[in-house]
């Protein structure tokens, strides 16, 4: 386990590069994305992103990394940025209209899409590490308002994106911006998580103290919901998966990180590292090694057999 001081203010968005070696950071109200290295918390780089036209990032809001592409994306109040990450040259901007990013998702492959949601709805661009030069490139589709800011993912095989506010959860087809299901789950006071399994048979979805997991061809009910927060703050913020899949791992305003056996919904093991809230987290490719950041600045990165 390793622990840093990496901020001042809450780490809102981090993300594992693909091989694991690299774990980016931003608070949400800074120009700049920072890179560490996720083995010795020591800062490799920060990036600012600056273009032909004069301007560098607006405040930076999402982060993340291609599963299977040498790209980074930071989503800001301004764009979306994509750098190489063998260069660390930016060579693409997306144009969102000008409205704040709060989230990012990837798809999978060579040329891989990628989703962000903002106030304004869902949009999508197709082959996102394409070079733009000097300009803005718009969308390629855009999934319909379902009422503000959403949190995203894509399955694993790039068939379907998810996006899940405080009232909705859709399945949407990100070739078209198409709706494929919409979740009939309760509404809540906060945005949540969401996460597809590593094989995309189950989808897991934070609702205030609940962590849900539906089938991503059945949206009548999830097939089981438990309670994952705990204390007068539960908020569940953060869902992902270990073990290949039989391990789901929540965390939240409770300050605590859990991990559940999928298969009896039973807790395996709880952390408390006295960072704060827990706002965000980030999984290495391989399902072995997490992160997570808190409200008081600080990140944990630890090995979830360990």
């Amino acid at each position: 386990m390793l622990i840093w001081n990496a901020h001042k203010g809450t780490i809102e968005s981090m993300a594992f590069a693909a091989d694991g070696s690299i774990l980016a950071t931003t608070t949400g109200n800074t120009r700049t994305v920072y890179l560490w290295e996720s083995t010795t918390g020591k800062l490799l780089r920060k990036l600012s992103g600056e273009w032909p036209h004069g301007h560098g990032l607006g405040a930076v809001k999402a982060v993340g990394f291609a599963p299977h592409a040498p790209l980074f994306a930071a989503g800001t109040t301004r764009s979306v940025t994509i750098w190489r990450t063998d260069t660390w040259v930016p060579i693409a901007e997306l144009n969102t209209n000008s409205a704040n990013i709060y989230e990012l998702a990837f798809g999978p492959g060579e040329s891989p899409s990628i989703a962000a949601a903002s106030s304004m709805g869902v949009s999508i661009w197709h082959d996102a590490g394409r070079p733009t030069g000097d300009k803005l490139r718009p969308r390629d589709c855009a999934c319909p308002d379902r009422g503000g800011v959403s949190v995203l993912d894509f399955s694993p095989d790039g068939t379907l994106l998810v996006a899940s506010n405080c009232r909705n959860a859709t399945l949407w087809n990100p070739l078209d911006g198409r709706e494929v299901l919409a979740l009939q789950r309760r509404p809540s006071n906060h945005r949540g998580a969401v996460r597809f399994s590593p094989n995309g048979s189950c989808l897991a979805v934070a609702r205030g103290k609940w962590a849900d997991l539906w089938s991503p061809t059945n949206g009548d009910s999830p097939e089981r919901s438990f309670t994952a927060g705990t204390g007068s703050y539960p908020a569940i913020w953060v869902v992902g998966w270990a073990a290949g899949g039989s391990v789901l791992v929540t965390a939240g305003a409770d300050r605590f990180v859990r991990l559940w056996d999928v298969a009896t919904l039973g807790e395996l093991r709880s952390f408390q590292w006295s960072i704060g809230k827990v706002y965000c987290a980030a999984f290495a490719p391989d399902g072995l090694i997490c992160a997570a950041g808190g409200d008081k600045g600080q990140v944990v990165v630890w090995d979830l057999e360990g």
